[in-house]
């Protein structure tokens, strides 16, 4: 069984570059959900010099997947910061929906994903 997290990007544009290197045609048809994470609410943060060498790359794919099943086993938050591969000075966050402060997020509707129709698609 794999562990339970929901991976968010901390804008649309993050989330789209995201999605492009994860589904470069863009076939899918996606929606955005905003969240809001309280302002006084425990963030934990990995930084790039915490992660191992090469971590851009898919090769640590396994070892970055580890360091987040860690944190989720360790339930010492609801949301841990993490470096965007694809831009590592951006922020995405992994949510624990598990942890008892992921109920204080705050969920916010369904949007429509909108992109520039030059963007990859199929």
């Amino acid at each position: 069984m794999g562990v339970l997290m929901v991976y968010t990007a901390s804008t649309q544009a993050l989330a789209t570059l995201e999605l492009l290197v994860q589904d470069s045609k863009l076939a899918a048809n996606y929606v955005m959900v905003p969240a809001i994470i309280p302002a006084r609410m425990k963030i934990e943060r990995v930084r790039p010099e915490d992660l191992p060498e090469g971590w851009r790359n898919s090769e640590s794919r396994e070892q970055l997947q580890a360091i987040g099943a860690d944190w989720i086993k360790r339930h010492s938050s609801a949301v841990l910061a993490v470096p965007s591969s694809v831009i590592p000075a951006e922020t995405n966050y992994l949510l624990n929906p598990l942890h008892p402060s992921f109920k204080k997020i705050e969920m916010g509707e369904a949007q429509e994903f909108l992109t520039d129709l030059r963007l990859p698609r199929t």
